[in-house]
């Protein structure tokens, strides 16, 4: 999940909910009907993001609007520019007055959008969460996110193989407070436990700018002859992360382990700069939302919490299809 507290993230082995097998591919379950998906026509259906422009959420978007083609659904995004919580209750008020039959939405914030998501609720209007939950769970149709903790597991699960189960690892984290990031960092800390060689230093924050997740790699891994990991929490973490080590010449020295994808992530990859990053599958969320939506309008039951795949992208599995599918996209 793209947080509250992780701005520009994003906002993930195993193909069967909490199931492991390997590729590095996790997941659990969705609803899958055997028939084709039946087209809802005349129904309106709008995804709000967190912010636009970024991969994780224009992912979703694409799933969205595929599967939205496919049913004769009417689908549009609408979101502000920059991560607001005053913004998109702005953005969700203007486009409850519109009615739609349903609100796509990856909050900014658990709580503070629970007062305008109600009052869309009140309107008729089904409200399907993305990549987070609102703290009051009765307001939304389904939440449709990975499982966090699992993800963090996956991390730490790769980070111990990386690093041959000993040495010191820490985590850098955008700032404290987000609920998406304490389950990563939980699953982290518990796969690295069955370990005793390997020890967790701690968390370091950068308040989501690659310039200081970028320092505080380059510092870390020149002033801790002992630290042998880095799990980057995030989009900007792992790029910033990327950039510290290569500056001060630790890169494959200190391994990394970043979680999501961007396209510089992604020359990292294939220059060897980073070891793995944690994908999500956010195509699948939209897919996934815009299905909820025609289930709810057709008066079919809705699976109250559905969970997408991950995956584990490293250098030598990037022609992978199921790496592949998990990759996201900057536009449709």
């Amino acid at each position: 999940m793209l947080s509250f507290n992780d701005v520009t993230s994003r906002r993930t082995l195993s193909l069967l909910g909490a199931c492991a097998v390997t590729v590095s591919v996790a997941a659990c379950g969705a609803h899958s009907d055997a028939t084709p998906p039946h087209e809802v026509r005349g129904q309106r259906v709008v995804y709000i993001p967190g912010l636009t422009g970024n991969p994780f959420y224009t992912s979703v978007s694409c799933g969205a609007e595929a599967e939205a083609r496919k049913r004769g659904i009417d689908y549009s995004t609408q979101g502000a520019a920059e991560f607001s919580v005053q913004l998109q209750t702005q953005i969700v008020e203007a486009v409850a007055a519109s009615h739609p039959s349903a609100i796509m939405i990856a909050v900014t914030n658990p709580k503070a959008m629970i007062a305008p998501l109600r009052e869309a609720k009140r309107e008729g209007i089904n409200v399907i969460t993305i990549d987070g939950d609102l703290s009051d769970k009765s307001i939304a149709l389904t939440n449709i996110e990975s499982d966090n903790y699992r993800g963090g597991q996956l991390a730490g699960e790769k980070m111990a193989q990386l690093v041959g189960r000993k040495g010191d690892v820490v985590d850098i984290d955008s700032a404290t407070g987000s609920v998406v990031a304490e389950a990563r960092r939980e699953g982290f800390i518990d796969a690295i436990k069955r370990y005793p060689q390997m020890n967790f230093i701690g968390v370091q924050y950068s308040e989501n700018s690659q310039a200081k997740a970028a320092q505080i790699a380059s510092t870390l891994s020149t002033s801790n002859p002992n630290l042998v990991g880095i799990y980057a929490q995030s989009t900007n973490n792992t790029a910033g992360a990327i950039t510290g080590l290569r500056e001060v010449g630790k890169t494959g020295k200190v391994k990394l382990v970043g979680f999501d994808v961007s396209d510089p992530i992604i020359e990292a990859l294939h220059a060897g700069e980073i070891e793995a990053t944690v994908l999500q599958d956010p195509i699948s969320a939209g897919r996934l939302g815009i299905d909820s939506a025609a289930r709810a309008i057709e008066g079919k039951p809705v699976e109250r919490d559905q969970q997408p795949t991950f995956a584990v992208a490293t250098p030598q599995n990037l022609d992978d299809p199921v790496i592949k599918a998990h990759m996201y996209k900057t536009h449709c």
